[in-house]
């Protein structure tokens, strides 16, 4: 799918009728709990606080769309690469709180909960979560908030009482909205643009690792590797996990081209000659004995190594588009 198709999609949802909810991710001593945000929109048109809410994060929404090549494909996140400005899918099996959250917002088991000041506090509030549609279509976004966001009352602010033009101490606590947002939902798909600030927020690794091990047990299960055990002494390195994970998840190699075939390219592709990878006595198997023989095996897994068919020159690319 290009980026078009969804940039398309939701902005002609856009366009429409719409109006926009906020939910408060609280975190207090018991956990973490979604509330919803009463929003107070004043008579006056030229304060209505939702419909200004709903204008900046409908501005956002097509300025990161905006940043997007349109002809680029939406990649999934299990086959993430080193492209800038990329807009990935989320695969992986297991899903974060987070995302789940998201989904728990737009289906029917609404949030029952409303944000009440006498049992709860701005300063509660780690994050918010952000629909923006109508009944027919919606776009739910996760926005993470920091402290900075939290303004309170006792850092002594003042505020200007223009028609008197004078000063006055703000006495509540406030708290300030960017319009951003790190991950959203649509039509039942979470989409991410910023991996590296998703991972923070939703204590990826953990989801990451599993799916490495799931990569291990699969490449085990095809007997390529003489000590496959040795590839889990890596798996504190995030990035490694990940590229493991894309083994298993969106391999043109693993369980489609045979170990001979593997095994043969290895000991032809110009690559190889700086980086070996060594065979066992029967020359069935690879042996990963370094860090770096781990790296170029995770390489040839992946089909990093690419010849053009124009020039008949060997390249390295982690960024592939099907045709």
């Amino acid at each position: 799918m290009q980026i078009r198709e969804i940039k398309n999609e939701i902005e002609e949802m856009l366009s429409e009728n719409n109006g926009i909810m906020l939910y408060a991710v609280l975190k207090n001593e018991e956990g973490k709990t979604i509330k919803f945000l009463n929003i107070a929109d004043e008579n006056d048109d030229n304060n209505n606080t939702s419909s200004s809410l709903l204008k900046g994060f409908a501005e956002i929404i097509r300025n990161k769309f905006a940043v997007y090549n349109e002809d680029d494909e939406i990649i999934k996140l299990s086959s993430a690469d080193e492209r800038k400005n990329a807009l990935y899918s989320y695969d992986l099996d297991e899903l974060p709180l987070e995302m789940e959250w998201l989904k728990g917002v737009s289906s029917a088991l609404a949030v029952r909960e409303t944000f009440n000041f006498r049992e709860d506090s701005l300063n509660q509030i780690i994050a918010l979560i952000v629909v923006v549609g109508n009944e027919n279509n919606n776009l739910i976004m996760y926005k993470q908030q920091y402290p900075i966001s939290f303004l309170n009352r006792d850092r002594y602010m003042l505020t200007p009482i223009l028609h008197e033009n004078r000063l006055k101490r703000v006495d509540q606590d406030i708290l300030r909205i960017d319009f951003n947002y790190q991950f959203f939902l649509w039509n039942d798909i979470v989409y991410i643009s910023d991996i590296e600030k998703m991972e923070k927020i939703c204590s990826f690794h953990d989801i990451i690792l599993n799916e490495a091990k799931i990569s291990i047990q699969k490449i085990e299960e095809v007997q390529i590797l003489d000590n496959v055990e040795v590839l889990s002494d890596e798996l504190d390195n995030i990035s490694f996990a990940r590229k493991l994970t894309r083994i298993y998840k969106d391999s043109k190699v693993l369980g489609k081209v045979s170990n001979q075939a593997i095994i043969e390219f290895s000991m032809r592709h110009h690559y190889f000659k700086n980086n070996p990878l060594k065979l066992t006595e029967s020359k069935d198997k690879f042996i990963l004995d370094t860090k770096k023989s781990k790296e170029t095996f995770i390489k040839l897994m992946n089909d990093d190594l690419l010849t053009s068919q124009l020039t008949n020159s060997d390249y390295e690319s982690l960024a592939k588009n099907n045709l």
